[in-house]
């Protein structure tokens, strides 16, 4: 395997052009798999899918995320090298799948100006300094025009190490990158103080050719990325927050979207393919949101007056029959005996070491793929080998006639066609019948939303001088006045609830945990709520009528309760008020990528089937298209 592994070191080296760190670091993992190989009689050529998930999810343990995506990139790339050289006829690599890291990814930690400028000062202070003057001079000059250059440019710590004297446009005060990762060129602005600094550290230089390092090692030699971010440990300790290169350029691109940048100027500026990236880099933080969410509608509405808060011996009574839902019981996985009760727990093994999918995602596996194994009893003694295109249909035939809903069929037949495709790679059967079993996807439906008139009617709805009535006005409140989605508002805490500080901590939300500003108007009624229904610090914020955590569901059933009452002649659920926060702070000129970050989205096209033009916005915006249309010449005004 040895000989196979030089083979493919020389086609990284030689044929595809890689780095020489990205081919050493190849070799010693490919090295590693093989002892791993040799270690169960195995080879290249005979390993198949399982052994190679076992590999990776054994040499990635207690590693992070990002790491274990290195190891599948490797292995994934290695196995294609051996199927188009015919070591073998198939490439078992291809169904690893790589872990979303959106979702576990830990964004670097920003500094402040003021830390920035301490950084600063106190390399000036260092270059100053008489201590060893003449020996060190030219690296503490050479320090401070580094940071300055990384932190105003942005660029990356690789491509500062690979500056050329000719990268510096001096007249046209412009910085060339050249082959920067992803091998892109492109061109970067700077200001006249970075341009004074490199000048200062040049005057220590007398190798001036165009050539030649724009910054050079102590034995006048080429740095790299290594020696840059060794370079920022060394003043970890006199640094009042320890940065690093990168930590630098996420402070770089922060700093220029709060002085109101524009996000499209910035992925350029920092050499992104997607904004989604420039997203990440430039962290909105709470207090962006919070200015965002000034103009927020709730801050200047003038609801009834809010009768004076009673306190009552049972303030809670059983809801009427009509808000009761008919409940469909969920078989548990752990009674299920057989073979394909076993290849299913296989399947959630396997997708819960390699953190394909969140654990929400493989409680719903879980179940839809249970109920399939109710459904089809037979399937359950003999595996998944004997499940026919029939037994599917008959299975999502005798759910709909159950009265399930379309959506959740299509959820379940969306589960099945990840745990076949599983199926089939593992070599359990042969054929997919899922491939002749095509979902139709409905037209989507337009999202409706409330206007600030009907969404202040619905607030004023509930009776606030009962509990319940009170509390379901607090849901309303926190729907409106934050965006959650209804599963978010559910799983909240009372500790996520900062009113001192006015934000909201969603810990549990869709992707990653972000905190999302109150306006100011709310936070004298969430206090009332605390103060006098929810005497704790710790549990859940909102209750049930049996003093449980509020279930989403009960949510929905009550704002469709409340829109009758308030007389909406629309839709309302949840989501709808989700959708009615982003419009209505659109509406008042709220920046897109703010509020992009309120909602926990990961792109700003997920936010745009959010905002809705209103008729009238619309009848505005055209007629400034008079003042274009020339009047017509010669022609009498008729006379009324």
């Amino acid at each position: 395997m040895e000989s196979i592994i030089e083979g493919y070191h020389e086609f990284q080296s030689i044929i595809r052009g890689y780095t020489h760190k990205v081919v050493v670091a190849t070799r010693r993992e490919l090295l590693k798999l093989a002892t791993y190989l040799q270690s169960l009689s195995l080879s290249f050529e005979s390993t198949s899918l399982v052994h190679l998930e076992n590999y990776c999810i054994e040499r990635s343990e207690n590693k992070s995320l990002g790491y274990r995506n290195l190891i599948i990139s490797f292995i994934r790339s290695f196995f294609t090298y051996l199927q188009q050289q015919e070591y073998r006829l198939d490439n078992p690599s291809v169904h690893l799948p790589f872990t979303n890291l959106e979702a576990h990814q830990t964004l670097p930690e920003v500094a402040s100006r003021g830390e920035i400028k301490e950084c600063l000062l106190e390399l000036r202070r260092q270059v100053d300094s008489e201590l060893g003057r003449r020996q060190f001079d030219p690296i503490r000059k050479r320090n401070l025009a580094l940071f300055a250059l990384i932190y105003a440019t942005g660029i990356r710590a690789g491509e500062a190490a690979n500056l050329l004297i000719r990268d510096v446009l001096w007249d046209e005060q412009i910085l060339c990158v050249r082959a920067g990762k992803g091998r892109k060129d492109r061109r970067v602005p700077i200001v006249g103080e970075v341009l004074e600094l490199l000048q200062f550290y040049l005057t220590t230089r007398t190798d001036l050719h165009q050539d030649a390092p724009l910054f050079l090692t102590w034995r006048k030699g080429s740095m790299d990325n290594n020696l840059v971010g060794q370079i920022f440990r060394t003043y970890s300790e006199t640094w009042s927050k320890p940065l690093k290169p990168h930590q630098l350029r996420h402070t770089c691109a922060t700093h220029l979207f709060q002085e109101g940048g524009n996000i499209y100027y910035i992925k350029d500026w920092l050499g992104h393919q997607r904004i989604t990236t420039t997203l990440h880099y430039a962290q909105i933080q709470n207090p962006e949101i919070a200015a965002t969410l000034e103009s927020h509608p709730i801050n200047s509405a003038t609801l009834p007056k809010r009768p004076k808060p009673q306190r009552f011996k049972n303030p809670r009574k059983k809801p009427t029959s009509s808000f009761r839902r008919n409940y469909t019981m969920t078989p548990v996985a752990g009674l299920l005996v057989g073979k394909l009760a076993d290849q299913i727990e296989e399947f959630l093994r396997t997708a819960t070491g390699m953190n394909k999918y969140t654990p929400g995602t493989l409680k719903e596996f879980r179940v839809s793929l249970t109920r399939l194994a109710v459904g089809c009893p037979t399937c359950l003694d003999k595996g998944i080998e004997t499940l026919r295109g029939a037994d599917i249909i008959r299975w999502l035939s005798a759910r709909r006639q159950l009265g399930i809903s379309q959506c959740t069929i299509d959820k379940n037949l969306s589960h099945l066609r990840t745990f076949m495709a599983y199926a089939v790679d593992r070599g359990w059967r042969m054929d997919n019948p899922m491939e002749a079993l095509k979902m139709i996807h409905p037209q989507p439906k337009e999202q409706t939303y409330l206007t600030e008139d009907e969404m202040l009617r619905l607030l004023s709805s509930p009776d606030r001088t009962t509990t319940e009535g009170f509390s379901d006005y607090i849901a309303l409140l926190v729907l409106y006045a934050t965006g959650l989605r209804i599963g978010e508002l559910s799983a909240l805490n009372i500790e996520d609830v900062d009113l001192k500080e006015g934000w909201v901590h969603v810990r549990q939300g869709k992707g990653r945990d972000r905190q999302v500003a109150l306006p100011k108007a709310t936070l004298d009624d969430l206090l009332q709520y605390i103060r006098l229904y929810r005497k704790a610090t710790t549990g859940p914020f909102l209750l049930n009528l049996q003093g449980s955590r509020l279930k989403p569901w009960t949510v929905s059933r009550r704002i469709r309760h409340y829109a009758e009452i308030a007389s909406i002649q629309k839709p309302v659920s949840p989501h709808t008020i989700r959708h009615t926060f982003t419009t209505h702070l659109i509406q008042r000129g709220g920046r897109i990528e703010i509020i992009a970050k309120a909602l926990g989205h990961k792109s700003l096209a997920e936010t745009t089937p959010y905002v809705h033009a209103d008729f009238e916005d619309l009848r505005k915006a055209v007629s400034l298209l008079s003042k274009n249309m020339p009047p017509l010449s010669g022609v009498k005004k008729v006379e009324q």
